[in-house]
């Protein structure tokens, strides 16, 4: 009798630790998430921390690097130990959406009315919404006003049009000693090359997936936008977007595409450039347009906490929360909030007027759970072209084959 009540009692101890567990796990958020520094780190701990307070759920952080962490996350899913939310770069949504492992959301629960239209791109596929913008960033026309002066153009307006870029760069090339160059050019850099180049075609009506999710590569706007950068590439250098920023921060280039950390790094390299800010040239004058990309939010379809990860994300995206992430350093990106786009911060920045600006007159790559391999695809034909191994005709009619292809499986 005793041995049975020692037994009835050591099964219902058994059973109420794990009920108590049960209690605990359903205390808990997990929330997956790339950390860009300690300092960031250190922010974001604490608004979690805040958020927990405010809602009587605890928040575990899981710290993801850029390096591997989306093959974490993928590995994640793939165990069931995936997080409830989740940062995505805007690249990765549709991969992750299209393979049914995300949460649909409505516009209500989005908030889409806090956001530019143009950043709830990536969140829709088949129809579906599935993640929150978050963070967005864009690139600008970086000008070196010393070499331009020196190529006797300091009274000509920047260029708005690839053709007037061309002549500008053509004038700085012609003046230049040895090391410096008109443009920067890229050709090789994976995940850069296409953030500088489609735009071009964007600009003149082209696009390398049309609205059908159907591929166009080959398409006639595409064939003469590439034709067209390819043009810049006698009035300027071939490198890396590093090695690119670096000289443009030397002085050694007189026209470069690239985003608010350059802005960041100028002055901590005390460099004594004197240097403009511009939108992005286009084919035909006001069509210029840049890239946008950005950091998006989602729950995990199998998440038992649904409202409660929906509450964080709500949270986490208002524009005085990121803003707080954001004015830890510039390269942090802008608030994807509207309201938080017009905080004073940015306005204390010389020059971040036109990032904002440029914002307004940008795009998001093409949804689709392909398109890191579509990317590739066409980077590899941009390099072809650049180097002169096809013609732009060429290489986008080899490219466009090669991606109907992938699509067909």
């Amino acid at each position: 009798m005793n041995y049975l009540i020692a037994l009835f009692c050591g099964t219902m101890l058994l059973l109420m630790g794990c009920a108590n567990d049960t209690i605990q796990d359903n205390h808990v958020l997990r929330f997956g998430c790339f950390l860009n520094s300690p300092e960031h780190q250190q922010e974001l701990e604490q608004l979690l921390k805040e958020f927990s307070q405010r809602e009587g759920i605890s928040v575990e952080l899981i710290g993801l690097n850029w390096s591997d962490g989306k093959t974490k996350l993928i590995s994640a899913f793939n165990s069931g130990t995936e997080p409830d939310v989740i940062e995505l770069g805007s690249d990765w949504v549709a991969q992750f959406s299209g393979a049914d492992v995300l949460s649909q959301l409505s516009l209500q629960e989005i908030q889409s009315e806090r956001f530019p239209a143009v950043s709830l791109g990536p969140t829709i596929w088949n129809n579906a919404y599935y993640a929150v913008p978050w963070v967005l960033s864009t690139r600008i026309m970086f000008v070196n006003e010393d070499l331009r002066a020196q190529a006797k153009l300091a009274s000509t307006p920047y260029p708005t049009t690839i053709d007037e870029l061309r002549a500008q760069s053509a004038s700085i090339q012609n003046i230049a000693k040895e090391g410096v160059y008109g443009i920067g050019i890229i050709s090789q850099d994976l995940h850069q090359v296409y953030k500088r180049v489609l735009p071009i075609m964007w600009s003149n009506g082209g696009d390398i997936i049309n609205s059908s999710g159907k591929p166009t590569l080959n398409d006639s706007r595409n064939i003469e936008s590439l034709n067209a950068y390819t043009s810049l590439v006698s009035h300027g250098i071939i490198e890396s977007a590093k090695q690119l920023d670096k000289m443009f921060i030397q002085g050694k280039l007189g026209f470069w595409i690239s985003g608010p950390w350059l802005l960041e790094k100028i002055p901590k390299e005390k460099s004594s450039l004197k240097f403009g800010l511009a939108l992005v040239p286009g084919m035909k004058k006001g069509s210029g347009l840049s890239f946008t990309g950005g950091d998006y939010l989602a729950i995990s379809k199998k998440s038992t906490k649904r409202e409660k990860s929906l509450k964080l994300i709500q949270f986490l995206t208002g524009g005085k929360q990121t803003m707080r992430l954001c004015r830890l350093s510039i390269t942090a990106g802008i608030p994807a909030d509207l309201e938080g786009q017009k905080d004073a911060f940015f306005q204390s920045i010389s020059g971040f007027d036109v990032f904002i600006d440029q914002l307004a007159q940008s795009r998001l790559s093409a949804v689709h759970p392909k398109w890191l391999d579509i990317e590739y695809v066409f980077e590899l034909a941009v390099s072809q072209s650049v180097y002169g191994v096809k013609t732009p005709s060429e290489a986008l009619q080899e490219a466009q084959q090669t991606v109907q292809a992938l699509m067909a499986h």
